[in-house]
């Protein structure tokens, strides 16, 4: 619980104040001050929800409850669908269970998949909230979700001819 306070209180708080500030009044910021604030927005947010789940966690450890974790270093992600396999597993989790598998899946056509993911996407953003700039959000993440799966074997012929390692020993190093 402690560790989720000082995420949530000490980091994304503090970096709070500066993104709001530029983003607040953007039009008075040049673009590399833009470029800082929106590096910090990340750190604010996964700061901010990654708080809230360790405190979470901590909590149910009292009562004798084991969480499963909620993030697995979502920006070390080496793709956009890695990316959301690490980030928010428990709601990943959840649509997958009760909106992607029933709707099919991968079990069926591509043309399907890509729909079953489209609609897990969109139904993601709404989850966010009620508003259509969240929808507009899930079916950008859904688009990227398809392209990388349309493009995925591109990629893997493109590194094996140029003989690019998937996963660069720098990020490896990181990592650990």
């Amino acid at each position: 619980m402690l560790w989720g306070y000082f995420e949530k209180v000490v980091i994304a708080d503090r970096v709070a104040i500066l993104v709001n500030t530029v983003y607040g009044d953007w039009k008075n910021y040049v673009g590399f001050q833009i470029v800082i604030a929106t590096f910090f927005f990340a750190v604010q947010i996964y700061c901010d929800f990654a708080g809230y789940s360790h405190i979470a966690k901590g909590a149910a450890q009292v009562l004798d409850f084991k969480l499963l974790d909620n993030f697995a270093e979502p920006y070390l992600a080496t793709s956009i669908h890695d990316f959301w396999r690490r980030w928010h597993n428990s709601l990943s989790t959840w649509l997958k269970d009760y909106v992607y598998i029933p709707l099919g899946g991968n079990r069926c056509s591509n043309i399907k998949k890509y729909r079953n993911i489209m609609i897990t996407f969109l139904i993601r953003g709404l989850w966010h909230g009620a508003n259509w700039h969240f929808v507009v959000w899930g079916g950008l993440h859904g688009i990227y979700n398809v392209i990388g799966d349309i493009l995925k074997p591109v990629r893997i012929k493109l590194l094996k001819l140029f003989r690019v390692r998937p996963e660069p020993t720098s990020l490896k190093l990181v990592k650990y």
